[in-house]
């Protein structure tokens, strides 16, 4: 799944006219939520691979592991080992390692992989070598366990040869992707176009074109809210769309969230606030921190069941010193709400550990389960996992979840999740496209540096790779927490997104 953007979305959404279409009216409202962006993407069809960046393609006149999941080990650490080959199977870019010359063994380029235990996968590439009978390899490693490589054989400089390997990950759940070789003077291999998929799959994966800003967030002015430091927005109860909004500014004041509520059903032309909790009176935080090492309640997702609202929370402890992108959680939790959002309850056994793998959520709700993907604390998290529950099963107990181990799903044991995803993420969203029949996810990259996204058949994967949405913009800020328009349907996608 490939993201194609236009010029003016890549260098910060400055354009708000669809190519060949009308122009997009952007909100005439003057009372705009300040940090919010609404924006909107389109689908289209491409080919799979659970490998971000195959070809290098991404940053094509930087170095090789610029912003990128790639990495390098050994002595291919040094730049002058590493560079872009002048051939290219496909594109722009292709990857050459110049070998050392102590004859030594040297890992190379290699990128981890979430795979699902006892499935059978293929992977391949393409290959050149300075002559035939190259001393290298490529392959896919089973962490703690299995390799399953070739050499490079009969590659030589003139003529592109793929490599295909088929292998089954056994009980293993990360593969990692690598190239590596032995080292001679003079030497080189070139590697481009890698591909993981199942074996004999058929699926078609989902690329996102021309995504737009297409106006803003803004707010009937009797809420008075003008700033809000991020928001996630799902489907409310009676056609409406709900909104939990962190780090609020209204009428001079501070809240550390609030409740809002929307019956905008066409976010074409901006998206509208029109109430915010308890109404129009005042702002009613949905929940104060308590004190006692609890200095904020953080929301990070939302979902309606069965009539009745549901947050997911984390309640933050502390900022790294030194890394503002780092912080503890004391644990996330869950809260309710049965009255339409004016008053919110804590679910004292809807709590899971502040060092676990869902201190930060994204729901999707299916017709028979409630799935919650999730991360560590902080914005540069390795891992995403996923939990599920039945929707009309006891949401509001923690210990009723299941949780996906790489085969199957397990009862009541966070901590035998298995990772669905590897790379740097942070806050996200999960959403489902009916006429494209895939799962879309959303987050912002620490590594690449801005909104990427990934596809799959199904919550638990196989998971494309990660694929460019929009990079941050230096004047504009970092996008990140960005939550799709729950009414979002056919070929279009509408989100918001918050800046840093």
């Amino acid at each position: 799944m490939l993201l194609l953007l236009s010029a003016a979305f890549a260098a910060g959404c400055a354009d708000d006219k669809e190519e060949g279409g009308n122009d997009i009216k952007l909100n005439p409202d003057p009372t705009q939520l300040s940090n919010i962006t609404l924006m909107k993407a389109t689908f289209a069809a491409d080919e799979f691979n659970m490998i971000s960046e195959p070809g290098f393609e991404l940053f094509p006149d930087e170095a090789i592991d610029y912003r990128s999941l790639w990495y390098f080990e050994g002595a291919y650490k040094e730049p002058s080992l590493v560079s872009k080959h002048t051939q290219t199977h496909g594109g722009q870019v292709a990857l050459k390692l110049e070998n050392p010359n102590d004859g030594s063994w040297c890992d190379a380029c290699l990128q981890s992989i979430a795979l699902k235990k006892g499935k059978d996968y293929t992977f391949s590439c393409f290959g050149q070598a300075s002559w035939a009978g190259m001393n290298a390899f490529t392959g896919v490693r089973l962490e703690g366990g299995p390799i399953y490589d070739g050499q490079a054989g009969d590659w030589n400089p003139d003529v592109w040869t793929e490599f295909t390997k088929e292998f089954n990950s056994g009980d293993y759940t990360q593969g990692n992707v690598f190239c590596g070789a032995w080292g001679y003077p003079g030497v080189w291999v070139a590697l481009d176009d890698f591909r993981l998929v199942p074996t004999g799959t058929t699926q078609t994966s989902t690329k996102l074109g021309t995504c737009l800003t297409t106006g803003t967030v803004s707010n009937a002015s009797f809420t008075d809210i003008s700033f809000a430091g991020k928001a996630v927005i799902w489907a409310g109860p009676n056609n409406t769309v709900s909104m939990a909004l962190a780090d609020v500014s209204a009428g001079g004041k501070h809240y550390a969230n609030a409740f809002a509520l929307s019956n905008d059903m066409n976010p074409a032309d901006g998206f509208y606030i029109a109430q915010v909790s308890p109404g129009n009176d005042g702002i009613v935080p949905i929940l104060e921190p308590s004190g006692d090492g609890e200095t904020a309640c953080v929301p990070t997702a939302g979902v309606t069941v069965n009539g009745k609202q549901y947050i997911h929370y984390y309640s933050f402890k502390s900022l790294d010193p030194e890394d503002s992108d780092a912080w503890t959680a004391n644990f996330s939790g869950l809260l309710s709400s049965a009255d339409g959002g004016k008053s919110w309850t804590r679910e004292i056994r809807g709590r899971w550990s502040g060092a676990g793998h869902f201190v930060q959520a994204a729901f999707y709700l299916s017709d028979k389960y409630l799935y919650m993907f999730g991360s560590d604390a902080g914005r540069s998290t390795p891992k995403i996992y996923v939990a599920r529950i039945k929707s009309d099963g006891d949401i509001a107990t923690a210990a009723n979840w299941t949780y996906w181990d790489g085969t199957d799903w397990v009862a009541g044991d966070p901590e035998s999740a298995a990772a669905i995803t590897y790379g740097n993420a942070s806050e996200m969203c999960v959403a489902y496209n009916a006429t494209h029949k895939r799962y879309i996810m959303i987050y912002r990259s620490g590594t690449t540096g801005g909104l990427v996204y990934r596809d799959a058949g199904s919550p638990e994967g196989d998971w494309s790779g990660e694929k460019l949405l929009a990079l941050d913009n230096a004047n504009q800020g970092g996008w990140f927490s960005p939550s799709v328009y729950p009414y979002s349907s056919g070929d279009n996608m509408y989100f918001i997104v918050s800046q840093l």
